[in-house]
């Protein structure tokens, strides 16, 4: 992530350069990384209490304003009930959870985040809006705008809510980015759900490629996966 996780919390982002330079819509065969969809799924176990986690281990999160839940990894940190950060969009992401930090020239960052909010217009649209902006928003800097690539809305239908998922790939040029503790490449997956709270979403970013501090680990694709699978509607 770009900026310094110990910021989170007071943080509102922006596009840099005044917005997305180039946003590409490409089909599944156009996208080199594997489709969000089709990556292996973790062994889960459907709990009769429906605040368990179905990933057994996982920690629940629970937005009771947007109408979701969702779980992510025990190593994963959650952050207070107060915190929260706004998307380019105007999508205010709160119940927030990070993983990875590290220190980089006396700052400290984080390798992923995850947040839960309520965004206007339908699921399709607000997918992939938010996708984009949230993909600029980390991996832009002071001195590119980063490229962002869309692939297609996935359909879902979670304990009978309808949804779709979209999924960005945003990528900046190593040689000229100002932040040399940053990732330059980097992955956003966002889950929108038809519920009572209108369009929730769930958002997950995650670095895509260790930069200059490669002992600092990477969320694996079954990790994204299964957090992206395990979002669902609060009863």
């Amino acid at each position: 992530m770009r900026f310094p996780r110990a910021a989170i919390g007071a943080i509102s982002l922006a596009v840099v350069g005044g917005g997305i330079a180039t946003v590409a819509l490409i089909g599944p065969s156009d996208d080199r990384r594997t489709p969000v969809s089709t990556l292996p799924q973790p062994t889960a176990t459907r709990a009769a209490d429906p605040a368990a986690p179905r990933t057994p281990g996982w920690q629940v999160v629970t937005d009771q304003a947007a109408a979701v839940t969702y779980e992510v990894p025990p190593t994963w940190t959650l952050a207070e009930d107060s915190e929260s950060l706004e998307s380019s969009s105007g999508v205010e992401l709160g119940h927030l959870a990070d993983f990875g930090p590290y220190l980089c020239q006396g700052a400290e960052y984080g390798r992923a985040f995850s947040g839960s909010g309520v965004a206007d217009g339908d699921i399709r649209e607000s997918a992939a809006e938010l996708a984009a902006a949230v993909a600029a928003d980390q991996y832009s800097d002071g001195s590119q705008t980063a490229k962002v690539t869309l692939s297609r809305p996935i359909r879902v239908t979670r304990d009978g809510a309808r949804g779709t998922i979209v999924r960005a790939s945003a990528e900046v040029t190593a040689d000229d980015v100002a932040d040399r503790c940053a990732s330059t490449k980097g992955t956003v997956v966002v889950v929108a759900l038809a519920t009572r709270a209108g369009t929730s979403v769930v958002v997950l970013a995650a670095d895509a490629d260790t930069g200059s501090t490669p002992t600092a680990p990477l969320v694996t694709d079954q990790e994204m996966t299964a957090i992206a699978e395990s979002v669902r509607p609060t009863g």
